[in-house]
């Protein structure tokens, strides 16, 4: 028997076996395994153990198996922010679905609740027990504006000149702001003009007609930066972050899951 076998079998890591043939030996209080180099046996008590619920186990099993495959029919939920959706998934969802004409997801925008939703697209989540966590793109914070914003707006040298400057801001994400800016995010905000709007994204549009400096992920901006309707600001002053998708490892025996995930990464690594 191999634990690496077993957890290819039930699209688990081989660690997460290992702490479940843990926790039940510890709860038993019998020794159900000889644990040799990439394999393991029975021991005399798991022999006698494995006897006894094999054939419950069958019933179990097929239980399973007929209870999932119904409830994989149901539409995957995949939370992620909204300017990720726009600018990453929206794109290159017709291949998606042109692939897997039985693919079927509901996008909520941003979701705190990981355990409500099938996966969770989170910048710099912290890992958590149960769960498992795809990189997949940088998601680095820096400032941006328009070429002819710069050449018309007072000098610009260092971080505290934007007291002097117009910020675009979002509801949503002026946090970006305040994570940014740091300790100068309250003289900044008392002394610059601030333009806020309700709807994320709004303020991107702004930042490329030129009315004033936006803060946004640098990955969602990058055909505005390659074109040069935009350019960066303090680019050596960027917050580095990432985009990861996060998800129960559970979620793994599904067929359905497992192909989304992988068309996920890919999108994400040709960006």
């Amino acid at each position: 028997m191999s634990v690496v076998r077993a957890a290819d079998e039930l699209h688990l890591t081989p660690g997460a076996i290992s702490r479940q043939v843990h926790n039940l030996e510890t709860f038993l209080g019998l020794k159900l395994f000889e644990r040799a180099h990439r394999r393991i046996i029975f021991t005399p008590a798991g022999e006698a153990y494995w006897a006894k619920i094999h054939a419950a186990l069958g019933e179990v099993r097929e239980a399973t198996r007929t209870t999932s495959a119904d409830a994989d029919r149901g539409p995957l939920i995949i939370a992620a922010p909204r300017m990720f959706l726009q600018k990453f998934v929206m794109p290159a969802l017709g291949g998606l679905y042109a692939a897997h004409p039985d693919m079927a997801i509901n996008f909520v925008a941003d979701s705190d609740n990981t355990s409500a939703v099938d996966g969770a697209v989170a910048i710099s989540p912290k890992p958590r027990s149960g769960f498992l966590m795809d990189v997949l793109a940088d998601a680095d914070l820096s400032p941006v504006c328009s070429p002819a914003y710069l050449k018309e707006a007072p000098s610009l040298e260092m971080p505290d000149d934007l007291t002097r400057h117009t910020l675009l801001r979002s509801a949503q994400y002026i946090r970006n702001w305040e994570r940014w800016l740091g300790e100068r995010a309250p003289l900044v905000f008392s002394k610059a003009r601030c333009i806020d709007f309700e709807s994320p994204g709004l303020e991107l549009i702004g930042a490329a007609e030129g009315l004033g400096i936006a803060i946004v992920r640098l990955a969602l901006v990058r055909e505005e930066l390659a074109s040069g309707r935009l350019v960066t600001l303090f680019s050596d002053q960027a917050v580095h972050e990432e985009y990861a998708f996060v998800f129960s490892e559970l979620k793994l025996r599904s067929p359905r899951f497992r192909q989304f995930r992988s068309w996920l990464r890919a999108v994400a690594s040709d960006e």
